[in-house]
């Protein structure tokens, strides 16, 4: 791989910060109201659907789409979301019902203990084989020029094809936030007919130390703020993973 294709595929950011995430801290106070990030603050990439799915991502001069995104995944979590409302019955930036921002306790209705949740239960959804509430992979990116990372939601569909990959990570010794790692979109269709984009994940390389350790700190700093991101789902996360199979987003 040529030296200019790596520095196009890592973060500025990560190769910019002398050790220490105060630059970071500035634009936030100087930016955003109270000085810290709120619910609604960090821009969200999401999946468009149809024959050609694309990765949509807001600019500041709107949104573009592109066929693949490279950055480095700063922080991961793995979530779930309950609408009793079917997607296209309601507004689509209703909140959900019920919600759990770590995979395990739901805040709601049901709420409680998300194993123990009869709409975890594969074959709960009012069609195909799926959950009704919906197993959801948050990850962090930080890619191009961008200080703060931009939010990906993958649905049921990907999470299979996600697990596999961070434990490939894994056998490898490296933690998923110390690599440059390419998100594509493949084409699939559910059992109803809806044609939608399942991720893909590539490994691009591993980070270099000076890289890993700065990578660490942006870590640190999505965990204080990342359970303030909602979990709500875009209306193409619902689409999409309306017809889930058990053998897609089996337990994580």
């Amino acid at each position: 791989m040529s030296t200019q294709l790596i520095q196009i595929q890592t973060p500025k950011a990560l190769a910019a910060l002398d050790g220490n995430l105060d630059s970071i801290n500035e634009a936030i106070a100087a930016n955003i109201t109270g000085g810290g990030i709120t619910d609604f603050d960090l821009p969200r990439v999401r999946i468009s659907g149809g024959a050609s799915p694309r990765w949509i991502v807001p600019t500041l001069d709107g949104e573009e789409t592109l066929a693949r995104i490279d950055g480095v995944i700063v922080y991961a979590r793995d979530t779930r979301v309950y609408y009793k409302t079917a997607f296209g019955k309601s507004a689509s930036k209703q909140p959900p019902d019920c919600s759990s921002a770590d995979g395990l306790t739901g805040n709601g209705k049901p709420g409680g203990d998300c194993s123990r949740c009869a709409l975890a239960e594969f074959g709960s959804a009012e069609e195909g084989a799926g959950q009704a509430c919906k197993q959801v992979k948050q990850v962090f990116i930080l890619r191009d020029d961008l200080l703060l990372p931009e939010v990906v939601s993958l649905p049921p569909t990907s999470l299979k094809g996600a697990r596999q990959f961070f434990l490939k990570l894994t056998t490898q010794g490296i933690p998923y936030y110390h690599a440059v790692i390419g998100l594509e979109l493949e084409k699939a269709q559910n059992s109803g007919g809806i044609q939608y984009g399942k991720a893909q994940m590539r490994f691009v390389r591993r980070l270099t130390a000076e890289e890993a350790a700065r990578a660490q700190q942006y870590h640190e700093l999505c965990r204080t703020f990342a359970e303030r991101v909602p979990t709500g789902l875009d209306p193409e996360v619902r689409e999409g993973g309306e017809a889930q199979a058990p053998c897609e987003g089996g337990g994580q």
